[in-house]
């Protein structure tokens, strides 16, 4: 078998453990959010979202070194150099605890400033707001802690386990949803309160994980000037991406606060679990084949990575799509029967987080590769600046008086201007191709999109009964969606792969039937 087959057959069998994990994790979230909506109300609820987003905030800090210790963890075990993979462990795990101290003191006075002085919340809630925020720092903090070790498993492509420590944690966090239902103490404290216990837990089973399986792994003083230079220095760079995420995403939540209060927080919040939970499907996809794009640049095979980024951006794009088509017709049935009391503008919001979900994994493995070459310095301050627009306009739009979709029109136009940056850099770095991504990527897509959707839209037009018209949805969506891919979408080589795929699993079923 050939490299590239075994790498194929690892990154399949990864996706596989990584989709029997999203399945369980995405069903608990769902009926999580449902009960602890309906347990603290619509204010607590947006409270506990606003005051988590200010935490969430500082990952600008935590991002880049994640994404830094991923890359090296990567591009050595590329090159199977073992002792330097627990150097860059080492040196993570002392920058990561100067930083969450540091943090730590940082957002408690920033934090506890900002919500006394700056934020709008009901007077009466305000202590419960307060310990919703202590507990949020100190969960942040243990994540921060979290990443060096997390980042192994990924880097060594243990999916497994990756997979069992996530359903674990989903578990966790549905109990702690369903304790809400039983104690009559302040339920925005007890929610808080849990939330960091778990997050303990979390952390003592992937460090005992990493202790008993990965044995090369030793924590010790480590001194290695070169190493931790270029681990600052792409950390560095990589802040100015963070920090316009950062704003792109919680300072838009802030903005709406300001401006609607904290019953649009709370129509954001569910947007944003929608979107987290539909983008674990494709993000199973892209967590597996991550490694291999590090690893096949640092063994110099730009073939095969060209070849790796095109697909991936195309069946990333495919299998989002898969979910995200059917819901977005059908999301203001949908979100009535999950959540019941379902707060005003979250179906518009929903609906524009798909959309840009589903424009951002065509991008996805572009910046991937670009941070695997670790010449991120002139991408990074382009793409910064650009990011950063999404808080400016948003700004403006509302000063203005427009309704509080406008963030998320804006920030689904400005994904676009990413794509095309990024395709502009792998172009020069990788000599991809920008022609051939439009012609085999863009274009079929783009047809898939229009058929589907119009078919939905015909197909609902004579039909008004919830489930009935979601059921059809879906037929219509599979009866369009996959012969349009296989004819439109796949080449001869991947149309013979699937052929002898289903021939192999009819001989084989013949053979034992």
């Amino acid at each position: 078998m050939t490299d590239t087959a075994q790498n194929n057959k690892r990154i399949a069998k990864n996706t596989m453990f990584l989709y029997a994990r999203m399945g369980i994790i995405m069903l608990v979230q769902l009926y999580t959010s449902r009960i602890v909506l309906n347990a603290l109300g619509v204010k607590d609820y947006g409270i506990y979202n606003i005051v988590g987003s200010i935490i969430v905030a500082f990952n600008f800090i935590s991002i880049p070194l994640s994404t830094a210790t991923q890359r090296f963890y990567n591009y050595e075990l590329g090159k199977n150099n073992i002792e330097n993979v627990n150097k860059i462990f080492n040196l993570s795990l002392i920058i990561y605890g100067l930083i969450a101290i540091t943090l730590i003191c940082i957002v408690e006075i920033c934090g506890l400033w900002f919500i006394n002085n700056k934020m709008s919340l009901p007077q009466t809630r305000i202590d419960a707001a307060l310990w919703t925020f202590h507990c949020s720092v100190f969960v942040f903090a243990i994540s921060l802690l979290r990443n060096p070790f997390e980042s192994l498993i990924v880097a060594h492509e243990k999916m497994s386990v990756y997979a069992y420590i996530g359903i674990i944690d989903a578990v966790l966090k549905l109990l702690n949803a369903f304790s809400l239902m039983y104690f009559t103490t302040d339920k925005l404290k007890l929610y808080a309160v849990n939330q960091l216990i778990i997050a303990i837990v979390g952390f003592v089973i992937i460090f005992y994980y990493n202790r008993k399986k990965l044995g090369y792994i030793k924590i010790k003083r480590v001194y290695d000037k070169e190493m931790f230079k270029n681990l600052l220095s792409f950390s560095g760079w990589s802040l100015f991406g963070s920090v316009a995420v950062m704003l792109s995403n919680q300072g838009l939540n802030i903005l709406l606060n300001i401006f609607y209060g904290v019953a649009v927080n709370a129509a954001m919040g569910i947007a944003t679990q929608v979107n987290a939970s539909i983008q674990q499907f494709v993000g199973n996809f892209q967590v597996a084949f991550r490694p291999q794009i590090v690893k096949q640049f640092s063994a110099n095979q730009l073939a095969s990575l060209r070849n790796l980024v095109t697909n991936s951006s195309k069946y990333s794009f495919l299998l989002l799509f898969c979910i995200v088509c059917p819901l977005l017709f059908n999301i203001s049935f949908i979100l009535k029967v999950w959540l019941g009391n379902v707060p005003k503008y979250a179906p518009e919001f929903c609906i524009l987080m798909m959309i840009y979900a589903l424009s951002e994994s065509l991008s996805a493995p572009m910046w991937m590769t670009i941070q695997a070459t670790g010449k991120i310095k002139k991408y990074q301050i382009i793409i910064s600046c650009v990011m950063a627009m999404n808080i400016v306009l948003s700004y403006i739009f509302l000063d203005m008086g427009f309704k509080p979709i406008i963030v998320l029109i804006i920030k689904c136009c400005l994904d676009l201007c990413y794509l095309i940056i990024r395709l502009l850099f792998i172009n020069k770095m990788i000599k991809f191709s920008i022609k051939k991504y439009i012609r085999n990527v863009c274009f079929p897509l783009s047809i898939i999109v229009l058929l589907t959707s119009t078919s939905i839209l015909i197909v609902q037009h004579y039909i008004n009964d919830g489930w009935f018209r979601m059921f059809i949805s879906i037929i219509v969506f599979g009866i369009i969606f996959i012969p349009s891919t296989y004819y439109i979408c796949l080449n001869n080589k991947e149309k013979i792969m699937i052929k002898t795929f289903i021939i192999n699993k009819l001989t084989l079923y013949k053979k034992n039937g």
